[in-house]
């Protein structure tokens, strides 16, 4: 075999690995947008690259309530603290799956929640990126809350959406919860 076969042969494994390489690390490309449901608006934050969907009358949270999220949304008919919707992000310290953001995460409940009681969690996809779905119930004073987070795991950011409300309502929200989780869209 000639001197030039072999270079060419070497130069087209090289090309080939490289895209190979680029193929496997590259981030799973975004779903695009679907419609939304009727009933629902957009909320588009291009600055924190990412859009959600929330019911018509709804209401945004005031920022100055809220300082530990982006933004959070509620049912203004029902007062304040009655039901809520959060997303939070951060960055993580380095790149990492959602399994694992979420079992170093879980030991927190516990502490943090007062008669904190798990009732599932179920791993989903959404955006083409695996996610985590937990649900729990707590107290705080005599009242009992029913919380969910979904957790979506970035490259080194996470995103957390919560949402919950007092025990007895949860029922009535919960589709309205799902539904704007699943309206959830990282942009990039």
């Amino acid at each position: 075999m000639s001197k030039g076969k072999i270079v060419g042969i070497i130069v087209g494994c090289i090309i080939a690995i490289t895209i190979v390489v680029i193929i496997i690390t590259s981030p799973p490309a975004a779903a695009p947008i679907p419609k939304r449901p009727a009933g629902f608006q957009a909320y588009n934050d291009i600055v924190n690259d990412f859009y959600i969907i929330y019911p018509e009358d709804w209401e945004m949270i005031p920022k100055e309530g809220i300082e530990f999220a982006l933004v959070g949304f509620w049912d203004h008919q029902q007062g304040a603290g009655a039901n809520s919707f959060y997303v939070m992000k951060a960055a993580l310290p380095f790149e990492m799956n959602v399994e694992d953001y979420f079992e170093s995460e879980e030991g927190y409940f516990a502490g943090e929640y007062a008669n904190y009681s798990p009732i599932s969690t179920d791993t989903l996809t959404l955006n083409a990126r695996t996610t985590i779905r937990h649900t729990w119930t707590f107290t705080m004073g005599s009242d009992t809350f029913k919380y969910t987070r979904q957790y979506i795991v970035d490259r080194k950011t996470i995103w957390v959406l919560e949402a919950g409300c007092a025990l007895e309502s949860f029922g009535s929200y919960q589709s309205i919860y799902n539904t704007m989780m699943s309206g959830f869209f990282i942009l990039s």
